[in-house]
């Protein structure tokens, strides 16, 4: 058919025409010798990539061309340069600059500059990550703020995969999907496009207009240029004790400021935000009573079941001020999962049992095959059209199977082979009537005391009566349960038990047939704290309460 062939006819009839016209305009604009002049040199410079657009267009994939004129290039050309002798790019609000991005017809005014952070991706045959912010409120592809980052820092379609994962639980995300984009008339390829922190996030995924919050990383990205970029010094350095995941190391920022000024129920929102933030890292409100405690669970679960490990780093985490329930709401961000098979540190549950409860809880409920299958057949139909978008850059393999491989590793953590230490006392209490049973919890969760198996044969309830004082502090506070606090061997480097010492009288009570003066298996029952699947732990004999004399010489 010829129909094809005359419409080619056409756009290149319309190229010619719409060339010749900018030529004309461009050479009167020499003549005049303003500033317009350069504006038109730009839109000029930058015709090739738009015809090309405009005759083959990429199917299924949005085309972003950025038209930047060249003081504004030279800016940004003079700030890479700083940031690559620092080894690190730490921004200034100045260091925005001023360009278009066109997408189909519209043409959308921005500014622009370098992500913060290590300069990995500011080398000359990278793909240079942008923060974009939208001017005169217009909107691009629906969003006032965004970032252009090169696919591959996020591992591509598993960005993506995680990022619906996170919408499908009801957990606040930043929108992601992929575009390509031409620069200043350079094709740069396929980039991911990432939603900022603006109110077009809170309303697209249903929660009201608030603040979110951020640790803000500028302390780090300047330790780090002080050793010129090299993180491994930077870590290993003794006096600076340096560390990305260490909340104590960071201040606390939000985001719109200059809107957040002019609203004043957005401004005490702030206030608040920013204070229990502050009061976490002081240790005056827990992370229980700062985060929604079920939403903050699930997105630690859904991390570790996706790899997700930057998703925790708290370089990546935003937090939303949800006003309705007054307590802070992750935000997914950059979360590169799959990349490796390590797991999330279980110190971004902050120590705290009951966010530790919830990540046990969710982290069993994600971990079944259903879920997978579920998630399987939800996604797999846009994962496919997604693969062949991107196909020509990147061969995407299916995140399914290495899903599954995870899922059996949160399983194998869920059922620990020995959750707890547990040793007998002194056979020399009995003779005052009293068992002694002394018990460590080794995990890093905290472990639930359901009872006492006493020789196969009787099984005794815990008592709080039974435990001594100085037990109390490595327990959960409850009415009705012993709940052994998660080890915390970052803090103290050594085996702490609680002590039961339990009367004879109950366990005769019980078994009137038990013969004391004979050695009895006494196992403990437990379980981690939120589950619902019991272990049992045999009490050894070796009891750990001996106590070392000095003898004189």
């Amino acid at each position: 058919m010829k129909i094809g062939e005359r419409k080619s006819s056409q756009v290149r009839g319309q190229a010619i025409t719409w060339a010749v016209v900018l030529i004309i305009i461009f050479s009167s604009g020499l003549l005049i010798g303003n500033q317009a002049s350069t504006d038109i040199l730009n839109r000029l410079r930058t015709l090739p990539a738009r015809m090309s657009n405009a005759v083959t267009p990429p199917a299924d994939l949005p085309t972003l061309i950025v038209d930047m004129n060249f003081e504004a290039y030279n800016d940004l050309l003079d700030q890479r340069a700083g940031a690559l002798e620092k080894g690190v790019y730490i921004p200034e609000a100045t260091d925005f600059v001023t360009a278009t991005i066109q997408i189909d017809t519209t043409l959308v005014p921005v500014t622009m500059r370098f992500i913060a952070g290590p300069t990995d991706h500011l080398g000359d045959d990278s793909k240079w990550g942008f923060e974009v912010r939208t001017r005169r409120n217009q909107q691009l592809l629906g969003m006032q703020r965004c970032y252009l980052i090169d696919p591959e820092a996020n591992n591509w379609l598993d960005q993506w995969a995680f990022s619906r994962t996170l919408e499908r639980e009801g957990i606040l995300t930043a929108r992601y999907q992929f575009v390509r984009l031409v620069f200043n008339g350079t094709d740069r390829g396929i980039y991911g496009l990432q939603g900022g922190f603006a109110n077009e996030l809170l309303t697209a995924q249903e929660r009201p207009t608030g603040v979110i919050v951020e640790f803000d990383a500028d302390p780090l990205w300047k330790s780090l240029a002080n050793f010129r970029g090299d993180a491994e010094q930077a870590y290993a350095d003794p006096v600076t004790n340096l560390s990305a995941d260490d909340f104590q190391y960071f201040e606390v920022d939000t985001f719109r400021d200059a809107a957040i000024t002019r609203d004043p129920a957005l401004s005490a929102q702030k206030d608040q935000a920013v204070g229990m933030l502050r009061a976490l890292q002081s240790g005056t409100l827990s992370a229980a009573e700062v985060f929604d405690v079920d939403l903050y669970g699930r997105y630690l679960a859904l991390a570790d079941l996706w790899g997700a490990n930057d998703a925790v780093s708290l370089v990546n985490l935003r937090y939303y001020y949800n006003p309705t329930t007054m307590h802070l709401e992750p935000i997914g961000f950059n979360a590169n999962p799959l990349r490796t098979n390590g797991r999330i540190p279980l110190t971004a549950t902050y120590h705290d049992p009951q966010i530790q409860a919830a990540y046990t809880r969710e982290a069993q409920r994600v971990s079944q095959p259903a879920y997978l299958e579920a998630l399987e057949t939800a996604l797999t139909a846009e994962w496919q059209r997604l693969a062949r978008v991107v196909s020509a850059e990147h061969e995407a393999t299916p995140p399914w199977e290495r899903l599954s491989d995870r899922q059996a590793q949160l399983q194998r953590s869920l059922t620990p082979a020995q959750p707890v230490l547990a040793y007998l006392g002194s056979p020399m209490l009995s003779m005052s009537g009293t068992l002694r049973i002394e018990v460590a919890n080794v995990l890093n969760l905290p472990v639930e005391i359901l009872g006492f198996d006493i020789g196969g044969a009787t099984f005794l309830d815990p008592d709080p009566a039974w435990l001594s004082e100085e037990s109390q502090e490595l327990l959960m506070p409850s009415a009705n349960q012993i709940v052994l606090r998660a080890a915390d061997t970052t803090q103290q480097q050594v085996v702490r038990y609680i002590r039961f010492d339990v009367p004879l009288t109950e366990i005769h009570r019980r078994d009137k047939e038990l013969d004391f003066m004979q050695e009895m298996e006494v196992r403990i029952f437990t379980r981690i704290y939120g589950l619902t699947n019991e272990q049992r732990t045999l009490a050894k004999e070796g009891y750990p309460d001996i106590l070392i004399v000095d003898q004189e010489p």
